[in-house]
């Protein structure tokens, strides 16, 4: 880790507070005539939700004790830290918290979660949100789809709208003649998301799991929003984002929109390939309806590879005329044993480098024990070499635990000779973005590009929104398509999962880059924030290391890495907290980025002297953005 940074801006703990509650956009109390009597919505990072009838106070989603004296009860909708945080005050000092039984895991044992999680965090194919409390929150009734709370003379009916969460439930309350939903986060303002990439999970009826489940939960969204509908409520209240006073155009809005965004993603889709026609169409229906047109682009030309490519597993071997074997990833020992083989039938000399196309673990998981094996170097491109160098600081899905040890960096679009081969290294952030590509060309036979698993024959291998797909004209699926259009020598395309060469014709490649600018510009309008990849990239904000081990009692150093994605200059602000007996010692508070750069910002920490597992959270707010314990640290304590 970078450890230059010496001196560290010192911050009161009581200005960070002052800067907090009163810089963010949109804060306040809604002056708002439509509200029911008794009601009031004050606009924060989690609106604070009042309603006050005599001498006692209810409270949705969290307020302070001092915007709520008199609180009694606070309602939760579902239990992610990033809103919960807000009902810990009131909870903590004896107000009865009411919760989903569907989120009670999460709420009652976060500690067996992260304790878990150090390990499962790795080869992870589950995809599931990791904002879970860093510790416990004690509910005293836990609500089911149907039930009623009863408060005072008023009864409140919950509701389960599963979508952003598994187990999220909204509640109904008929006040002063208005019929009003308490939503959570299953909508914001009109018609739109807080994103997308919380909506990744499993599709059992189509035997998928969570990595390959583009948007799964959208089906229940859609659903939840009918079923709020069908209650015909005068007013919409979520957690975070502008009351809704039209909730019928919100909600009808919505599900358009998610389901355009479905309908576009199916059409351009690898899974088409790997799991046939019959599998997307479940996975469509349950979005779209019963018998929804789905369309699905056919099978672009594919045929064998030329003999100097050998095929085995999600790895290929590129052979000389010399025989000896350029390595392309290794993800199991197989592999290994196979060019073993080769060699002694003296069919390969020996495999003189290994090329990474990306960082998934079957792809990794035995690159270090191929370049032992074979002694020789390990060659990557600048932008993602350090997370195979320290996967450790990273959580991405699908990750290898196991280290490559001085990686040979090339740059974007640096050719180099191998025997009688041109070779050529790209960054191509296809399907994740830290991924990368070589083309090779022999003599006079056509090139192959070897593009790790960022296209199929039947689209692009975009189906896990966490592996970072960033639609900026420049970057993600729109920069590759560019570069396997205008490569030299119209290259074949190798895919390692797939047992073929292929190409696109000019019309796939037109309605490839169509349906994708398509789809861009449904993500625009189903996010509210000033550009579409806040609400697709987790990651703008992220520490680094994600994971790190330090000694009893020592101090180390963090980093928070944001990227500013906006068309704009950004000044982020953040404020970390410490958990498990962490402390923060010093932290820089802001940072302007101009459009489009990245930036970082220097945390310090002391750990307690008693091992285990604790987290390191963190605030970050921006020009219209305010999430409070919205990225993690994962710290073991040894």
């Amino acid at each position: 880790m970078d450890r230059r940074r010496s001196c560290l801006w010192r911050t009161p703990a009581w200005l960070v507070l002052i800067l907090f509650a009163g810089g963010q956009a949109g804060s306040g109390l809604l002056a708002d005539d439509g509200l029911p009597a008794g009601l009031t919505v004050a606009r924060h990072a989690v609106n604070r939700v009042v309603l006050t009838r005599g001498d006692r106070q209810l409270v949705v989603y969290g307020a302070t004790r001092e915007d709520a004296p008199q609180a009694d009860v606070v309602l939760l909708t579902h239990g992610r830290r990033d809103v919960i945080w807000a009902a810990r005050e009131l909870a903590e000092t004896g107000t009865r918290v009411v919760a989903p039984a569907g989120e009670r895991y999460w709420l009652e044992q976060p500690h067996a979660f992260w304790d878990g999680f150090t390990t499962q965090r790795f080869h992870d194919y589950g995809q599931q949100s990791t904002k879970i409390a860093p510790r416990s929150l004690e509910v005293d009734q836990w609500v089911e789809d149907g039930q009623q709370i009863a408060w005072g003379d008023l009864k409140l009916r919950a509701l389960a709208t599963p979508g952003y969460t598994r187990g999220a439930v909204s509640y109904l309350a008929d006040l002063d003649g208005k019929r009003v939903a308490f939503t959570g986060d299953l909508i914001y303002g009109d018609g739109r998301l807080v994103d997308l990439y919380s909506f990744q999970d499993a599709i059992p009826e189509a035997k998928i799991r969570g990595y390959h489940g583009y948007g799964s939960r959208l089906a229940g969204l859609v659903t939840s929003l009918r079923k709020v509908a069908d209650a015909s409520p005068d007013l919409l209240i979520p957690a975070r984002g502008p009351v809704i006073h039209d909730p019928q155009q919100a909600i009808a809005r919505l599900i358009d929109r998610v389901q355009s965004l479905y309908r576009n993603y199916l059409s351009t889709n690898a899974l088409h390939w790997y799991f046939k026609e019959q599998r997307m169409r479940q996975c469509g229906e349950r979005i779209l309806g019963a018998g929804a047109d789905i369309e699905l682009m056919p099978y672009a030309h594919h045929v064998a590879a030329p003999n100097w490519v050998f095929e085995h597993s999600t790895s290929r071997l590129l052979i000389s005329d010399t025989g000896n074997g350029l390595l392309i990833d290794c993800g199991n020992q197989r592999v290994i044993e196979t060019m073993k083989e080769l060699i002694a039938k003296k069919l390969l000399k020996r495999v003189e480098a290994i090329f990474v196309t990306h960082y998934h673990d079957d792809h990794t998981d035995a690159v270090q024990a191929a370049a032992d094996e074979f002694d020789c170097p390990v060659y990557a491109t600048a932008e993602y070499a350090d997370i195979l160098e320290h996967p450790e600081a990273y959580h991405m899905p699908a990750m290898t635990a196991n280290a490559i040890a001085d990686v040979t960096v090339m740059a974007d679009g640096q050719p180099t000779k191998w025997h009688e081969f041109e070779l050529t290294y790209y960054f191509f952030p296809g399907q994740a973005y830290y991924h990368g590509a070589l083309l090779a060309k022999k003599a006079d036979e056509r090139p192959i590009f070897f593009i790790g698993d960022a296209f199929a024959p039947s689209g692009m291998d975009d189906y896990c929104v966490l592996n970072r797909n960033l639609v900026h004209e420049d970057e993600g699926f729109l920069k590759c398509l560019d570069m396997v259009r205008s490569a030299p020598g119209k290259p074949w395309l190798v895919n390692e999962h797939i047992p073929f060469v292929f190409e696109f014709s000019p019309e796939e490649f037109a309605y490839l880059e169509t349906r994708y600018r398509e789809r861009i510009e449904t993500l625009r309008e189903l996010f509210p924030w000033d550009d579409p990849n806040y609400g697709i990239d987790e990651q703008w904000a992220v520490f680094y290391p994600y994971g790190a081990k330090v000694a009893a009692a020592a101090e180390e150093e963090l980093e928070i890495r944001l990227t500013n994605h906006s068309d704009k200059p950004r000044e982020f602000t953040m404020r970390p907290h410490g958990h498990g007996g962490i402390r923060i010692l010093d932290f820089e508070k802001t940072i302007r980025l101009e459009a489009r750069q990245t930036g970082r910002l220097a945390v310090r920490i002391k750990v307690p002297d008693q091992t285990g597992n604790a987290l390191v959270t963190a605030d970050v707010a921006s020009e219209g953005m305010d999430f409070r314990h919205w990225i993690e640290a994962l710290i073991t304590v040894e």
